[in-house]
């Protein structure tokens, strides 16, 4: 490519991969060593990193599945550190909730990821500007947060702006249980160039929308784990990202592109018989909760339902003297408590 005399084109390359939920301990569904898979995961990341020359990577949270400081051994500590200090350029990253024990950085001191931090593999982004050349690129974070107010955000200050935050995102927003999923519209108005995504495990892709007057990127192509026996898990294919900003006199141009990993078939991986053990278990939840639901009657004063409901002596009384319905809402609600219920049981969190 011929480029005019005088005009210098310089251009920054780098990876983001999200979600990693690496665990001494297999999840109840898998077969195999599921520590050893993300490990593979994260040292093919390396090689095409080494590869292309990649100038910095982005993780944007979730490095660990178990948020019990003492449910990760040194020994994978070990591991990532040397891993990620083998990486051909620096890591940026940010918290995710299973980095944080009770969603909370009150006990953050004690948490594996600060180790990784201290070790140097890892560096905390909050807000860094990348030069290469003539070229500044501005790199900013925001970790997990239970209630993010994205209006209480600082808004980018950059000539591009690259912003990773670990929420709940898709193109038109939603909810997912309790949990409010931010529209990529919510997100655009803290003005940055491009959003790396993290949290939500179900690919979404890469989107390109022109919005508040130019394009804005949004790279949210969920986890690189698998570790439950999903439906989305047994048919999505673990993505990184590969992201390249030219720059070309005053315009810089974005190529961006998901990026499949090698990893082995579903039905490797998976204990398929377990999937329908579960679907059976949640069969009958819904049967348990529609039974509710038929017994509670039709009126919809949600408060005066948890009163009753919420003591076991007066669940007679509310079946008997109150009339209420269990919407939807209501029973993905109670079938989102029992599964964290069930991962207390199992010591997960």
């Amino acid at each position: 490519m011929e480029i005019p005399w005088g005009r210098i084109m310089e251009t920054i390359k780098f990876i983001s991969f999200t979600d990693i939920h690496i665990s001494d301990v297999n999840p109840q569904s898998r077969n195999g060593s599921y520590r050893d898979d993300i490990l593979n995961k994260l040292d093919q990341i390396r090689v095409v990193g080494e590869k292309l020359k990649v100038d910095f990577f982005l993780c944007a949270g979730d490095l660990y599945n178990l948020k019990a400081p003492m449910r990760n051994s040194h020994a994978l500590n070990k591991m990532l550190i040397d891993l990620f200090k083998s990486y051909p350029a620096p890591i940026f990253a940010t918290e995710g909730n299973h980095d944080l024990r009770n969603d909370s950085y009150e006990s953050f001191g004690e948490q594996p990821l600060s180790v990784i931090y201290s070790s140097g593999a890892f560096k905390q982004l909050r807000h860094h500007v990348f030069t290469k050349g003539d070229f500044s690129v501005t790199l900013r974070a925001f970790p997990f947060e239970e209630e993010p107010r994205l209006s209480s955000y600082s808004k980018a200050d950059g000539t591009f702006n690259i912003c990773m935050l670990h929420l709940y995102a898709t193109p038109e927003g939603g909810s997912l249980f309790r949990h409010k999923i931010f529209s990529y519209r919510e997100i655009a108005e803290l003005g940055d160039d491009l959003f790396i995504l993290g949290h939500y495990h179900i690919d979404q892709g890469i989107k390109v929308l022109n919005i508040n007057d130019k394009s804005q990127y949004f790279v949210n192509i969920g986890a690189i784990s698998r570790g439950s026996l999903e439906e989305d898990n047994l048919k999505r294919d673990p993505k990184f990202s590969l992201i390249t900003l030219t720059k070309d006199g005053d315009e810089i141009k974005v190529s961006a592109q998901a990026v499949k990993l090698k990893v082995r078939p579903s039905s490797e991986v998976f204990n398929i018989e377990e999937k329908l053990v579960e679907e059976k278990r949640m069969q009958l939840t819904d049967t348990f909760i529609n039974s509710l639901n038929d017994a509670l009657g039709k009126e919809d004063d949600v408060k005066v339902l948890e009163d009753k409901i919420l003591s076991e002596d007066n669940i007679k009384e509310a079946s008997s003297e109150t009339q209420l319905p269990l919407d939807r809402v209501i029973v993905d609600r109670a079938r989102n408590y029992m599964r964290e219920a069930d991962l207390v049981i199992k010591g997960a969190v």
